[in-house]
């Protein structure tokens, strides 16, 4: 008898227990897809683009329909305050866990990123996923670019970064957010973020594109805004990561006019602190594997060597050079020092490098003499 009962019991708890008690009906949301935030006169400016999902989906066929991009704005002495003012006009909850993009304005960079960080984190609708960039731009301007191709506004360099930067192999490897903060809060490391810029270089149907650039690095030393440093300048960061797939490396002669090209890849790196002649330096390590892409000249196999050994060098004491002299520390020299526990101080360590470059098969640029009369 009280086995039955219990399974009575057991039953009727059961039945209570299931189906969907907690579904949400998706079109009843505001998805927010990427947050801009920017401090003007004591307050924090937040903008949220908002799209459906059903134009973030890949679609089966049928002729695509142009999707709208919704650009929401709400401001407030904190971010909390900001996100309050948004949702008033939000018509329906707004959803923040899709968020998949931070970009943050000079100006708040310069009043210190850890300032909000507390309070934005401090909820469950954020990640620390999120692709981080920066920009002096306009934010409702930048969060209106339109895509190259496709109707869906995930279709910009915004969402995927990782993308573009695997097949450039550029200076500008993406952070996201988990990275930013880390790299944020550390005593000695310098965070790099990648600076934005819109340009109308491309033509659509005749007419410019507002289209999005990375123009260059923000060096951020505990989560404030040091210098923005261009492409040039920070040419030779790209060299110190490990592994890189391609990195294209043009090859200038004696007189600095372009001779040829190669393409350089497996790169390897080493860093150690030392001391020399009394004042901290970093020994930098590098070895990698070259091949010849372009031949403007004759050249021999040790001067090959040779010049791309002394182009990587210029290419990346030109970028310490560019940030000691801004007082700028971009390649973390410091954060080196504190890892093995020795001692630290504002001071940039001087720089000693090694470089060994390997070349590799030549392919159908073989060694060889130019045809005559060139």
């Amino acid at each position: 008898m009280k086995i039955a009962w219990k399974a009575v019991i057991v039953g009727c708890l059961m039945l209570f227990s299931c189906g969907c008690w907690d579904v949400k009906n998706v079109q009843y949301f505001n998805f927010v897809n990427m947050i801009g935030i920017d401090y003007v006169d004591g307050k924090y400016h937040l903008y949220a683009q908002i799209n459906e999902l059903a134009s973030m989906a890949k679609q089966e066929g049928g002729v695509p329909v142009p999707n709208p991009i919704v650009v929401a704005k709400g401001k407030g002495e904190s971010i909390g305050m900001a996100m309050y003012d948004l949702q008033k006009e939000s018509q329906m909850r707004a959803d923040w866990t899709q968020n998949k993009v931070f970009i943050f304005t000079d100006r708040l960079l310069e009043q210190g990123i850890l300032e909000i960080d507390d309070e934005m984190m401090r909820t469950r609708d954020q990640r620390y996923t999120p692709w981080v960039f920066a920009t002096d731009e306009d934010l409702a301007e930048l969060f209106n670019t339109k895509p190259i191709t496709g109707t869906s506004s995930v279709n910009t360099m915004y969402f995927q970064p990782n993308l573009l930067y695997k097949q450039m192999q550029s200076s500008f490897k993406p952070i996201n957010y988990q990275s930013f903060i880390r790299s944020s809060r550390e005593p000695y490391e310098t965070a790099l973020v990648d600076h934005i810029k819109l340009t109308e270089n491309w033509d659509k149907d005749g007419k410019p594109m507002t289209l999005p650039i990375v123009n260059g690095l923000v060096a951020l030393k505990q989560g404030k805004r040091q210098a923005l440093f261009t492409r040039e300048e920070v040419s030779g960061r790209k060299w110190l990561n490990e592994h890189t797939l391609r990195g294209l490396l043009p090859l200038k002669n004696e007189r600095g006019k372009i001779a040829g090209g190669v393409s350089v890849k497996d790169n390897k790196v080493k860093i150690t602190p030392a001391y020399k002649d009394g004042q901290r330096i970093v020994k930098l390590y590098i070895s990698m594997d070259a091949f010849l892409r372009a031949q403007r000249q004759p050249f021999k196999l040790d001067q090959i060597n040779a010049i791309v050994k002394k182009n990587l060098e210029d290419e990346i004491m030109k970028t310490y050079e560019a940030g000691k002299k801004r007082g700028v520390d971009l390649y973390s020299l410091n954060e080196v020092w504190y890892r093995k526990g020795l001692a630290v101080d504002d001071d940039i360590p001087g720089l000693e490098l090694h470089i060994k470059v390997s070349l590799l098969a030549t392919n159908m640029f073989e060694l060889r003499e130019p045809p005559a009369g060139k």
